[in-house]
């Protein structure tokens, strides 16, 4: 059995602050310690439920936060890291040597504009206010997972904040949740006990292993369609410029196609686009 686990950073225990986050920043080593807690505890519990391969995709940021010599060293664990990836925070999922049987998604946060999360953001944090998959808000969570369904690849699992829980549950179902911390705003929440965090992680990714019914294979209409709100104009300037992107006002674009796959990056390239029209002057 073979187990991929893309590994963001907002979502785990003990971060609550953009500072946390960033490379260089205040908070920023104690956050990647964390980081490869969880993704240990998560390891150790899939290896337990009998999977043999594990690929960790280090999701956040420049998916240079994971340090291989730093997790746990077996002969089945592959790290993905670095960027430019083509399907970011799910890439490799499309690749047949090492297609997984299931996927967990590991310190993942609520979508952009939710009113509790923790950090909550849907991919480009500063350029897209507000995202929409087939007419409903969405968030990282449910964008990944299908793209995933698209390759074939159920979520068993997913760890966060109660409100990234509670959005997961809306799109996939009965996946095997692990909550991690309780939100109480976007920079503040309730942290429990770190040693009982990583049992809980171990034993619902063991869980989550050893149970079929919490495999929830998710996918989009055909075609589908992916709507932005952007922060502002000129970043849906951009975005119109790519072929096949409709402009819907100005702030809003569409993106609809019959293969997610490709809509998907598309909605990468719409947000590369936008940060090139950041206004550094105006705030």
């Amino acid at each position: 059995m073979k187990a991929y686990i893309s590994v963001d950073l907002e979502g785990i225990n003990g971060i609550l602050h953009s500072s946390q986050t960033q490379p260089n920043e205040p908070g920023y080593g104690r956050a990647v310690r964390l980081l490869h807690e969880e993704t240990n505890a998560v390891i150790e519990g899939l290896l337990e439920g009998g999977v043999k391969e594990i690929v960790v995709n280090d999701s956040h940021w420049d998916a240079r936060n994971l340090h291989i010599e730093e997790l746990i060293n077996h002969p089945g664990i592959f790290l993905r890291s670095g960027w430019q990836k083509p399907f970011s925070m799910v890439s490799g999922l499309n690749e047949a040597e090492r297609r997984p049987d299931f996927a967990v998604f590991l310190g993942y946060h609520a979508r952009a504009g939710h009113a509790r999360g923790v950090l909550s953001h849907t991919y480009r944090a500063q350029i897209f206010f507000e995202v929409r998959l087939d007419g409903k808000p969405v968030g990282e969570t449910g964008l990944n997972a299908a793209l995933a369904g698209h390759f074939g690849v159920p979520v068993a699992m997913l760890s966060g904040d109660d409100t990234v829980i509670e959005e997961a549950r809306d799109w996939l179902g009965d996946i095997a949740c692990a909550q991690v911390k309780e939100a109480v705003s976007r920079y503040s929440a309730v942290f429990p006990c770190q040693k009982e965090s990583l049992g809980k992680l171990r034993e619902t990714a063991r869980t989550a292993a050893l149970n079929k019914k919490h495999w929830q294979l998710f996918q989009a209409k055909q075609p589908c369609s992916i709507e932005i709100t952007m922060f502002d104009p000129s970043m849906a300037d951009a975005a119109e410029l790519i072929p096949g992107i409709e402009r819907l006002s100005a702030r809003d674009i569409a993106i609809k196609h019959s293969d997610y796959s490709v809509a998907f990056r598309l909605m990468l390239a719409v947000g590369a686009l936008g940060a090139s029209r950041r206004d550094p002057y105006f705030s």
